[in-house]
């Protein structure tokens, strides 16, 4: 693909600045910043020639408004001292005399050295942008001012309604009202409620602008039921205004605004608490006024402080009875409450006052506070008062001294109030006597609980939920080889390895689900030895938070002797797996000399009753060989067992051309010694018969092993499909050596058994399971 990029020439630069709206121009990197370039189109914009500025010293400087010249003279001076860039925004006086503002965009240029060569900088006119500014700023001003004038009328009338004492005042407030707002005419309706529940509404006061015709006096604006204009009554009842050009309104609402020539309309209803008292109106006669939203806030702020003042109108005389109540609450607080002046002369005080200084009220207006604090305390309470100063609130313990001497603790918290146009200062006091008493139990009481923690035979300690020690007792800083003072500036999890921390919190997770834990933990000492101790933690809670204590004891002997015993435990396992070793090693070399005596005999019935007892010695010997090759030396796994017992059996005995299929169906279950060896010489015996005598004649058959415990009672059925055997031939089995050998071996274990021969042999041998350990069998029985 062709690339059809091409860089700008110094032509195509030239024709740029030329034709265009930006100016560029170069200054030499001197204080006075000379003009060595500037683009052609800078007559066009400024009106001079760009000879104008290389011929005339401080031509472009000397044109930048007065008001502008030190800003962008810092600018360059910025640029010249730490490089990088800058951007100037200033007036400039074109040729014509004009006042124009134009932008700069400047730079630093260095020379192939790395020092500065030179200004490079682009300028443009930003004049209509600056005048937007100007209009938007002259806006806002406009808007600042209108808004500063409505909160001076605010306040004008807040001020008027403080000190008035009657509904009159409304007159001068309308007028303030109608003037800020430059309405044609302001009014305020009462309501009121006939005897038969009727409410009705009438005017009551009125400004209006120069020109507009009162209706102060038109009876049709009085007693107006409500019930005829719904709509206003709803709104307003509801605590909204009404803000809508007339012909916005509903009927017949719309009606009477059109009636009387008003074109907008705005009512901010007047609650005196709870109850709606009336409400205030704005009305335009001419063009449809729109109200800015501060204009909004501040009417609806003067309705708020109108509904107050009529609110304290009505409560003038509750106020007086609240006074007096006020004045009897004082009088029987448990605390003494007093004014006193900056020189602490009491100005006034409650009755308890009296009473608790013992003091009468004649005398206590010729006293100070100084008169019933002991001399002792002058200082403290001379502090306490500097501290009431400073921080105009502050609390502290100062002793009273009643008038016949009595000394009691005080805690004063005073703060400065006006009173009469001057600063002075409440005090409230109150006995604290008994909670000093208390404080004092409480410290004998923590006294004896440290006492009793450190002596504690073990350790004692506190957590917060973060694991932060808190309390700790002498025994634990003493274990850890700390002071308590040391202990309780360290996290516990300090005092254990990482792998230590990882159980703790497995534990601490354990102990807020249950409320408890015990744990054995390996917790560091101070010079780096471990420590085992055995902890026991509870949760508890105080003041809404929660909180771990538990106590330590020292296991060390105990772990000592725990290793002992398991090392013991240790080397008799490995002598138990030994003797089991060597016992198949035993077996293995008789079972050996049988086969060798088999070679010595010719006659086959001979042979095959050494070849069974060589399969029955093979048999135990594999359960000796199972026992040590396991990690449990007195249990072995039945159903590894009988499949390799099967095997064996199976190459051991000749079967002939018959082709037999054995399924097992063995559940995973593990026998003591005491039986497996007994019940596996059993399944020998049986799986040895039916492979021998079970499929005579025939060209196949199927042995089925099954094995499963149910509520610890193991169940066993070895079924073949062979030739079976008649009611005469099972008499003569029963007087067999293979049954007896069967049963003998079974009733060792306690197991109940049968056989059938109808279809084949089946056994079917139940035994309970024996949880007891064994190490060794017996054939007594045998």
């Amino acid at each position: 693909m062709k690339d059809n990029r091409k860089t700008l020439t110094s032509t195509d630069v030239e024709q740029l600045f030329e034709d265009g709206s930006i100016i560029a121009f170069k200054c030499a990197s001197t204080s006075e910043y000379p003009v060595t370039f500037v683009s052609a189109n800078v007559e066009k914009i400024l009106g001079f020639s760009a000879d104008y500025f290389f011929t005339k010293s401080g031509a472009w400087s000397g044109r930048i408004h007065p008001d502008d010249k030190e800003k962008v003279a810092g600018r360059f001076f910025q640029v010249l001292e730490n490089g990088g860039t800058a951007i100037n925004e200033y007036r400039f006086k074109r040729k014509d005399g004009r006042l124009i503002w134009l932008r700069d965009e400047i730079k630093l240029q260095y020379n192939d050295s790395g020092k500065p060569e030179s200004i490079l900088g682009t300028s443009f006119e930003i004049t209509e942008r600056k005048k937007s500014e100007l209009e938007a700023q002259r806006e806002t001003e406009k808007e600042l001012r209108s808004r500063l004038s409505y909160q001076h009328a605010l306040a004008e009338c807040s001020n008027l309604l403080v000190d008035a004492s009657d509904i009159s005042v409304f007159e001068e407030v309308l007028q303030i009202l109608q003037r800020i707002t430059e309405t044609d005419r302001v009014y305020f309706f009462t309501n009121k409620t006939t005897e038969d529940g009727n409410l009705l509404v009438s005017q009551k006061f009125e400004a209006c602008a120069e020109g507009v015709e009162p209706q102060i006096n038109n009876p049709e604006l009085q007693d107006i039921p409500y019930k005829e204009f719904p709509f206003f009554q709803q709104r307003l009842s509801s605590n909204l205004i009404v803000n809508q050009p007339s012909s916005a309104l509903p009927s017949p609402e719309r009606e009477l605004m059109e009636m009387q020539g008003i074109s907008s309309v705005l009512l901010l209803p007047v609650f005196q608490g709870d109850d709606w008292f009336g409400f205030l109106g704005f009305d335009s006669t001419g063009e449809v006024r729109s109200w800015e939203h501060y204009e909004l806030l501040t009417l609806k702020t003067s309705v708020e402080i109108i509904g107050n003042f009529l609110k304290r109108l009505s409560m003038k005389e509750s106020l007086i009875e609240q006074r007096n109540f006020t004045q009897q609450i004082l009088d029987n607080l448990p605390s003494i409450v007093t004014v006193v002046d900056k020189k602490m002369n009491l100005l006034l005080w409650n009755k308890t006052g009296e009473k608790l200084t013992g003091y009468s009220a004649e005398e206590l207006k010729h006293m100070s506070a100084f008169d019933f604090t002991p001399k002792e305390n002058h200082k403290d309470l001379i502090e306490a008062m500097k501290k009431i100063l400073a921080n105009k609130s502050a609390g502290q313990e100062v002793n009273l001294q009643h008038k016949r001497g009595k000394i009691s603790p005080y805690f004063w918290r005073g703060s400065t109030i006006m009173m009469d146009g001057e600063e002075v200062f409440l005090i409230i006091g109150l006995n604290i006597g008994k909670q000093k008493e208390m404080e004092r139990e409480l410290i004998e009481e923590k006294r004896f609980v440290d006492a009793i923690i450190d002596g504690l035979p073990g350790t004692f300690f506190m957590l917060d939920k973060d694991l932060n020690l808190l309390r700790a007792n002498k025994n634990l800083a003493h274990d850890l080889g700390y002071s308590v003072e040391e202990l309780l500036n360290r996290k516990m999890l300090d005092q254990y390895s990482e792998k230590n921390k990882q159980l703790l919190h497995g534990k601490v997770d354990e102990l807020l689900k249950h409320g408890k834990v015990s744990l054995e933990s390996n917790p560091i000492t101070k010079d780096g030895k471990t420590l085992a101790r055995n902890v026991n933690a509870v949760l508890f809670e105080r003041d809404g938070e929660t909180f771990i204590i538990g106590t330590g004891q020292d296991i060390s002997d105990l772990k000592k002797r725990e290793n002992e015993l398991r090392a013991t435990l240790n080397e008799k396992e490995v002598l138990l797996q030994e003797i089991h070793h060597r016992v198949k090693n035993n077996l293995a070399v008789i079972s050996g000399l049988l086969e060798l005596q088999v070679y010595e005999y010719s006659d086959p019935k001979f042979q095959r009753l050494i070849q069974e007892s060589q399969m029955r010695i093979q048999t135990m010997a594999m359960i000796h060989e199972k026992l040590y090759q396991s990690q449990n030396l007195s249990k072995i796994s039945i159903l590894e067992y009988i499949d390799d017992l099967i095997d064996q059996i199976k190459s051991s005995i000749k079967i002939g051309n018959t082709e037999v299929k054995i399924h097992t169906e063995i559940e995973d279950i593990e026998l003591n010694i005491n039986q497996a060896i007994p019940f596996a010489l059993a399944l020998n015996e049986i799986i040895s018969n039916a492979l021998e005598h079970a499929f005579t004649g025939r060209k196949s058959g199927e042995l089925r092993v099954e094995l499963e415990e149910k509520n610890e009672i193991i169940y066993s059925r070895i079924k073949d499909n062979g030739i079976g055997f008649s009611g005469e031939e099972n008499l003569a089995r029963k007087n067999s050596l293979g049954i007896t050998l069967i049963k003998a071996l079974l009733s060792q274990i306690g197991a109940e058994w049968t056989i059938t021969g109808k279809g084949g042999v089946t056994y079917q041998i139940e035994f309970r399971k024996d949880k007891e350990k064994g190490s060794s069998s017996t054939l007594s029985e045998l």
